[in-house]
């Protein structure tokens, strides 16, 4: 259920800042967005401090060679609101039900412990919260189950098999969850530095596995080997006090010794909200493009403006000054010469602010 916790921690950016406890993003503003994390296991150079405010974290030293990138895809809606699927890299992970301001996760897609090569969707009952934000002392609480049932399997050899194959499995996971928000201050990161909340995040799961012939349920957790029964798991979650983005994640161990650091990797992120249409922004067409892309702005204060390209690992491949006379100037650049692939343009005014990051993407003719 690692991947789980994982996860769930990159939804606030793409599902808009909340309140100590209250989800304030409308969701027929959200857009697809990609955010890229990566893994550095027992980092010797990660210290775990005392809660607090005015702190100063210094983890620029945090290396990885790979990213993972996470996004989300509406799927449909019906009369309970609408759907999203998130997807871990090229794989969906779990199902969002999203309504008005309100978001919660409603099914988990995860290994199965008795079959491994077969993955599992669990239900969570009540549906969980996808994120929590709050100030220096405030809290959270999450109780709930995850459960999938399935048919058991006569085509494939599972880690346990008992000496009457049953009908059916059911597999039960008993989720207890604390948050408290313990420190605040600034965050270092190679590719960005924050202001944050630190979040410390304690989490109990207790499995239950049941098999069933005829309709009798039998609870069969002690025969199955390999299974770990309770599991505990401590966290340590930095999350940025201006756009609710978990920006790390520490996983520890005992006496708080670092074993995983989760940290943010890229400092570009190609689109979270659409904004309301008065505010300044870029807009790239046609997208996606076999050569000459044209770049129309719209709302935007006269004066210079900067346009940058960048690949996907955040190098920059292209640059031009922008001098806009008009709230709604279209220029045209012809990028026939990169390579095809997915590129990041970066609109910033005179004085480097960022106006909007979005996504172009460069296909064969």
């Amino acid at each position: 259920m690692d991947a789980m916790i994982r996860v769930i921690l990159f939804l606030t950016v793409v599902l808009g800042s909340i309140g100590a406890v209250a989800q304030q993003m409308h969701w027929t503003r959200l857009a697809e967005d990609t955010i890229y994390y990566a893994n550095e296991y027992l980092p010797d150079h990660v210290h775990i401090t005392p809660g607090g405010p005015g702190q100063r974290w210094d983890m620029r030293s945090l290396r990885a060679p790979y990213a993972i990138s996470r996004r989300i895809i509406i799927a449909g809606d019906n009369e309970h609101g609408k759907f999203a699927q998130l997807v871990n890299g090229k794989q969906p992970q779990g199902i969002l039900q999203v309504n008005g301001n309100s978001s919660s996760l409603v099914q988990w897609i995860d290994q199965n412990p008795i079959c491994p090569t077969r993955r599992l969707t669990y239900s969570l009952t009540p549906p969980k919260k996808t994120f929590f934000k709050g100030i220096l002392g405030s809290a959270y609480t999450y109780s709930g189950k995850m459960q999938a049932v399935f048919s058991w399997p006569r085509d494939i050899n599972c880690r346990w098999t008992p000496a009457e194959l049953p009908d059916s499995c059911r597999i039960t996971y008993s989720i207890e969850e604390d948050i408290v928000v313990d420190a605040d201050g600034t965050l270092y990161l190679p590719t960005e530095v924050s202001n944050v909340y630190r979040q410390r995040v304690n989490e109990k799961l207790t499995v239950r596995i049941e098999t069933k012939r005829g309709s009798v349920w039998k609870d069969v957790t002690s025969q199955v080997p390999g299974v770990q029964l309770i599991q505990y798991k401590e966290l340590l979650r930095f999350v940025s006090s201006d756009t609710g983005l978990p920006l790390v994640d520490i996983e520890v161990k005992d006496e708080l010794v670092p074993a995983r650091v989760e940290f943010k990797t890229h400092p570009l992120v190609t689109r979270i909200l659409a904004e309301e249409p008065t505010r300044p922004d870029i807009f790239a067409y046609p997208n996606p493009s076999f050569d000459v892309v044209r770049f129309q702005f719209t709302n935007l204060l006269y004066g210079k403006y900067s346009l940058k390209i960048f690949n996907i690992l955040g190098v920059p491949v292209k640059e031009m000054s922008v001098d806009v006379d008009d709230a709604h100037e279209t220029i045209s650049i012809d990028l026939s010469e990169l390579q095809r692939g997915t590129y990041l343009y970066r609109l910033q005014d005179a004085f480097g602010r960022t106006i909007k990051t979005k996504r172009v993407v460069l296909i064969q003719p």
